[in-house]
């Protein structure tokens, strides 16, 4: 979104993912987070509209090339093995979870800029769009 302070990292890193002919892989928990982001206020002068940022994560849902990660059955009891096992504590919930779904899909590397919420999880290789060129 224009306006956020890595737009164009984050901008550029998609372009190369599909330039380059790398899937791209999407949860559904990502897309509920960007329209909670996207529509807040006191992160953006001008935030969508709750309209404009649900038409947003619907185009990006159902891009043509985007593989479509939902949580399975196992998930919610990995969360909960990962969340016991490395000791951590009710902020690190949500994160689990997408770290718990991409396990599950088989997904081995994660675009974050959050880099720093998932090193723990030694399943995923976490790149910083920024860092990549």
């Amino acid at each position: 979104m224009d306006g956020a302070p890595r737009h164009e990292a984050a901008r550029q890193f998609l372009a190369e993912t599909v330039e380059n002919r790398h899937q791209l892989g999407i949860a559904a928990q990502t897309l509920h987070e960007l329209i909670h982001i996207c529509t807040d206020s006191r992160r953006f002068e001008k935030p969508l509209s709750m309209d404009e940022a649900i038409g947003y994560g619907r185009s990006v849902w159902d891009g043509a090339d985007v593989v479509r990660l939902l949580p399975s059955a196992g998930v919610f009891h990995r969360t909960l093995e990962l969340l016991s096992t490395l000791k951590l504590g009710r902020k690190q919930i949500l994160d689990t979870a997408l770290a718990a779904t991409l396990e599950a899909s088989s997904v081995e590397r994660l675009a974050t800029f959050n880099d720093k919420d998932f090193e723990i999880f030694g399943f995923l290789e976490v790149v910083v769009p920024e860092d990549v060129h």
